[in-house]
């Protein structure tokens, strides 16, 4: 936890946010909110306040405290450095959230309550308190719970395309946000995704009837960088939305009306970025949802939820853009990204459901010294995910995402 969380530094946050400068917190009660291995860009504190009001009123708060990884060793900051994670998640929740959630009619994200550029701190309300819950990241979620993010993620698209067109008179434009988890920069993230694509492949060789899968990982790495850049480069064909670019969960939280989940928030948008809305989906199914959601019958349901969405809030906002897209033509966008859901489903879910905590840090995932590749071979080695990496390694193989030159032709 930041040492500089202070009572003051909590007190001047809150005398700005609420405009009162009479306001003075007398308790201040800072907690670790998640544990090792269930955020690795991030320190998440919760934080519990009183304040006096200069009426007399005692009030309490609790508060989400975002901040930045202090005790980063030196390469693995830099290794970091060209996604600028920090700078842009505090600009898109200052800048882009508030306009989004305008055009939305509705409340996508935490509310603000503080943003600090110099510290790289965001303070939020805490959703808990609001009866929001994170869903059991190692359950995975279920058809509703899938449904119910892919209609509030249309809906943040759907906005993100309209305040795009109105660019011009904003003299904003969301095309500036091109560092997805691939992109032209840099290539910082080989280690970690190169890592995992070689510890996937060692496991699967050890699996009976699953060496051919291995062999066809291996043959990959050397084009597996620029296959994933291909997925992130907006297509002037295709339709292109501000991405949440991370959307896990972990990354949402859900309130729920007699055990059903009736609404969702969104958080944590470091790799937010201008691109396909169709590789959200790819990344919320390969690493988030039960072995049954990821069926193709399923996928092509959460493909057609999110587009009935996505087209009835650009209608309703009055989008006066291109010709919006089809389903058809969302289902052929989806499968030209498709690539995407191999890394998604064998690379990151494996890190996203780790239940190991030795050397579960970022710094360990960006290493490709012997204790970063050791923690990655563990990774394959959770019960928990095996059977989803043999039966998507079998699915990846059977629709030829695994051969380098699938965007080649015969």
């Amino acid at each position: 936890m930041a040492a500089w969380l202070t009572s003051e530094y909590l007190e001047a946050a809150l005398r700005r946010h609420y405009q009162n400068n009479q306001l003075e917190v007398e308790l201040v009660d800072v907690r670790p909110a998640l544990g090792k291995g269930e955020n690795y860009g991030a320190i998440l504190s919760r934080i519990r306040l009183v304040y006096n009001t200069e009426l007399g009123d005692r009030v309490e708060e609790h508060l989400m405290a975002k901040t930045i990884l202090e005790n980063e060793d030196a390469e693995t900051r830099e290794k970091k450095a060209p996604y600028d994670i920090y700078n842009r998640e505090l600009e898109i929740y200052e800048q882009v959230l508030p306009k989004l959630q305008k055009l939305a009619g509705e409340q996508l994200c935490p509310k603000v309550i503080h943003i600090d550029r110099q510290k790289g701190a965001l303070i939020m309300e805490d959703l808990s308190y609001r009866g929001f819950v994170m869903a059991p990241r190692l359950q995975r979620l279920d058809e509703q719970h899938v449904s119910l993010v892919l209609r509030k993620l249309a809906k943040m698209q759907a906005a993100s395309a309209v305040l795009e067109e109105r660019s011009n008179e904003n003299h904003f434009s969301l095309t500036k946000y091109d560092r997805g988890f691939f992109n032209r920069y840099t290539e910082s993230f080989g280690a970690y995704f190169l890592g995992c694509l070689m510890s996937c492949a060692s496991y699967l060789k050890t699996q009976l009837g699953y060496e051919r899968q291995a062999k066809l990982l291996e043959e990959l790495k050397p084009h597996y960088m620029a296959l994933g850049l291909r997925c992130f480069k907006p297509e002037e064909a295709h339709f292109n939305v501000l991405t949440h670019g991370d959307l896990w969960t972990n990354n949402m939280m859900f309130k729920y009306e007699a055990g059903v989940p009736s609404d969702v928030l969104l958080i944590d948008f470091q790799y937010a970025f201008w691109g396909s809305p169709t590789l959200d989906i790819h990344h919320l199914l390969n690493t988030s949802a039960v072995e049954r959601v990821r069926g193709v019958e399923l996928q092509i349901k959460m493909r057609c939820v999110y587009h009935d969405v996505f087209v009835r809030e650009l209608r309703r906002m009055g989008f006066k853009g291109r010709r919006l897209p089809s389903r058809k033509q969302f289902h052929l966008e989806s499968e030209q990204k498709r690539f995407y859901a191999v890394h998604c489903g064998l690379l990151l879910q494996p890190v996203l459901l780790n239940t190991d905590e030795t050397d579960a840090d970022f710094a360990a995932l960006l290493s490709d010294q012997p204790r970063g590749m050791n923690m990655k071979r563990r990774l394959y080695l959770n019960p928990s995910i095996q059977d989803s990496i043999r039966r998507l390694a079998e699915q990846f193989e059977l629709e030829e995402l695994l051969d380098p030159r699938q965007y080649e032709g015969l």
